[in-house]
């Protein structure tokens, strides 16, 4: 267990999390009280190839983050600030905006395209420069600014604070230091698509959570974007085994992030419908291990279930496999269109046609044998005369 602040092991997941726009790290804001040690942290993360660079806003001008405007050979270009240049030399490391909610307005908006793009005027910063800011909680400004809603929105925001015994441990044994987890990139891709259909699912259930009113949220709320970063920071989550799926509540740190993202009342909806969502192996259902009783299943395990199984597929269209499991794929359709919500899995069966499973499927089949080809040939004409999908396919080519 690392002695680490609270909103510490949130904000290293953040850091090294694949961003949804491409490079590394979500943007993060840490709220805490005065000289809790937030930028302290922060700075000691810095080695020789992770560089710190801290600037607080409010003493630098507009133009430090949008480039200053100048006339070259008849035309308004904008000159790069001098900071810039640390990460010209060093293309790894974290831009540090401390003492955020001290940014006047005008600083606030420069900092937009800094934020959630990575790019000063137009110049880009390098895809691992990682973006963090400080901020004191509203109640304890003295002569600050309030964060603009779409300022806001650009960031996960985190509680940042230092509970007494950890104090107390700090002063026998001083502090620790954080550490980046490891994420693998590659890994945390395929799970990615994973979060998106369960937010997909859950949104389908409650279209009006998508998005969140900025006024009844102090600090983060749901938007695309936000949904974005929440599905981003769930797979990192689940990397490090703190995600709440297979029974597992979840971890602290992940509720932490998911909150920070969302807001708390979207977070906590979308949470409870995680631990109450029942999702068996796509992998095992289709091998035949585990059978699924459609009837009993929900819409939105319906609905997750078949854009899983359609991922598995999809990565054995070169293996054997693919003719039984796919096979067992049509048999499943055929029972969820006698239970009458075929509608749920348009979407699923849209897909997977279009990635070519029945193609590839009558294929294996009529090298393998004539009833399998029959059986194959049967599903393409029972599928392709069901007027709602053919209306659902010719709505959304």
């Amino acid at each position: 267990m690392n002695n680490y602040p609270t909103g510490a092991q949130a904000l290293l997941i953040a850091l090294n999390t694949p961003n949804p726009k491409g490079g590394i790290g979500i943007p993060v804001i840490l709220w805490g009280k005065p000289g809790v040690g937030k930028s302290s942290f922060i700075e000691a993360l810095a080695s020789e190839d992770l560089k710190v660079l801290t600037l607080i806003a409010s003493i630098h001008d507009p133009t430090d983050f949008s480039g200053l405007p100048i006339h070259v050979e008849g035309k308004v270009k904008y000159a790069v600030p001098e900071w810039v240049e640390l990460f010209e030399d060093y293309d790894t490391g974290i831009l540090f905006l401390d003492e955020l909610s001290t940014a006047p307005p005008s600083v606030q908006a420069s900092l937009l395209r800094v934020v959630l793009e990575r790019k000063v005027g137009f110049h880009e910063l390098p895809e691992q420069v990682r973006i963090v800011a400080a901020a004191n909680p509203p109640d304890l400004m003295v002569g600050g600014w309030e964060l603009s809603p779409p300022l806001r929105n650009r960031f996960i925001h985190l509680s940042w604070d230092i509970p007494t015994e950890l104090y107390l441990h700090a002063l026998q044994n001083g502090w620790e230091t954080g550490e980046l987890p490891h994420i693998d990139a590659s890994e945390h891709a395929k799970l990615v698509s994973n979060w998106k259909l369960l937010i997909s699912a859950f949104l389908k259930l409650s279209p009006n959570l998508l998005h969140a009113s900025p006024d009844d949220n102090r600090q983060g709320f749901a938007s695309p974007r936000t949904w974005d970063f929440a599905a981003c920071l769930l797979a990192s989550c689940e990397l490090l085994n703190l995600a709440p799926i297979n029974g597992n509540a979840g971890s602290t740190t992940c509720i932490e992030l998911v909150k920070g993202c969302l807001g708390e009342g979207v977070a906590i909806a979308f949470l409870e419908f995680l631990r109450n969502i029942k999702l068996p192996d796509p992998a095992a259902i289709l091998d035949g291990e585990i059978s699924l009783d459609i009837p009993t299943l929900n819409d939105s395990e319906l609905y997750v279930i078949f854009g899983s199984m359609n991922r598995v597929l999809k990565a054995r269209f070169n293996q054997p496999s693919l003719l039984d499991a796919s096979l067992r794929y049509f048999d499943l359709v055929e029972q969820v269109f006698k239970d009458g919500r075929r509608d749920l899995i348009y979407v699923s069966l849209k897909q997977i046609s279009k990635d070519g499973l029945l193609t590839k499927a009558l294929a294996m089949a009529q090298r393998d044998s004539a009833k399998k080809r029959q059986e194959i040939l049967r599903v393409i004409q029972t599928l392709f005369k069901d007027e709602g999908l053919l209306e659902f396919i010719d709505v959304f080519e």
